[in-house]
């Protein structure tokens, strides 16, 4: 049985509390802090400020980061997947890996590795393990398609469209036509906010449809405009293109970290803690 504790040191004392305080105090938990005119700030009030705004995602990412720790184990991938991160990020200061560890507090680029991009490329990882062994059901489940659409204001345009678009290229005219009205919007899931919610209706139905081309109809939006749709990459031949585009899903997200949060039995036996937790998801305890 696979089991996980975590042990919180950073100088807490353990000792009896309320009902209504964490667990864990500070020593010298009267002392003050801040004072002022009818204002006493001692630091157990500073500790419970931070625990109440930032302690439940804290134990969470120390705990999904141990778990990642244990469960991906392929230093290929880890080295593979942090090259490309400190490639990407890089980028954003002119190919200076230094600067932008160092924008986020950090002395250098080891400890920027160390303490963010490495825990992010295990739990990334980690994720993909998880998709990669339930990939046909996640697919199906979120009802992943890939697809370009153009928008019209007139179905008889639309369907015009439609007509048209016998192929790849020919749609491709299209969308150079309608330029200012088209768009790929590459792959799309039923929690995709960027699509319209008429379109989103249609997924599961676009699923269902092995060959690329032009969907048959209009498909009507909420705006009472009308959206042509070609769909493409059917047969999904680019399988990590999809994982990667399911591991940015929220829910999924939260469907993975439950499911390894309760593989390890987590618990937290700190009442004001647990509840802390169960505001980001009950799903996280057994």
């Amino acid at each position: 049985m696979k089991k996980l504790s975590l042990l919180l040191i950073s100088g807490l004392l353990l000792v009896g509390c309320s009902s209504n305080d964490y667990s864990t105090q500070v020593s010298e938990n009267n002392k003050t802090l801040i004072s002022g005119e009818n204002i006493s700030i001692t630091k157990q009030d500073y500790y419970t400020y931070l625990m109440d705004n930032y302690g439940a995602n804290e134990v969470l990412k120390v705990i999904l980061t141990t778990i990642a720790d244990k469960e991906v184990t392929d230093q290929k991938k880890i080295d593979a997947l942090l090259k490309e991160k400190k490639e990407t990020y890089a980028k954003y200061y002119d190919g200076s890996l230094l600067e932008y560890a160092q924008s986020f507090g950090y002395k250098d680029e080891e400890e920027f590795i160390e303490n963010q991009l490495l825990p992010e490329v295990k739990e990334e990882l980690l994720r993909n393990k998880y998709i990669k062994k339930n990939y046909d059901q996640l697919i199906n489940e979120y009802q992943v398609n890939r697809f370009k659409q153009i928008i019209v204001d007139k179905e008889s345009t639309a369907l015009e469209i439609i007509k048209t678009s016998t192929s790849t290229e020919k749609f491709d005219e299209q969308m150079k036509k309608y330029k200012d009205n088209s768009e790929d919007c590459g792959i799309v899931t039923k929690n995709t906010s960027t699509i319209d919610k008429n379109l989103t209706k249609k997924l599961q139905e676009f699923q269902k449809i092995t060959k690329d081309g032009v969907y048959k109809d209009a498909v009507k939006l909420s705006n009472d405009q009308y959206a042509v749709i070609y769909l493409y990459d059917t047969n999904r031949k680019n399988k990590n293109d999809y994982i990667k585009a399911l591991s940015t899903d929220k829910d999924i997200q939260n469907t993975i970290e439950s499911y390894y949060l309760k593989q390890y039995h987590f618990e937290v036996y700190d009442e004001r803690l647990k509840k802390s937790i169960e505001n980001i998801s009950k799903d996280f305890f057994e």
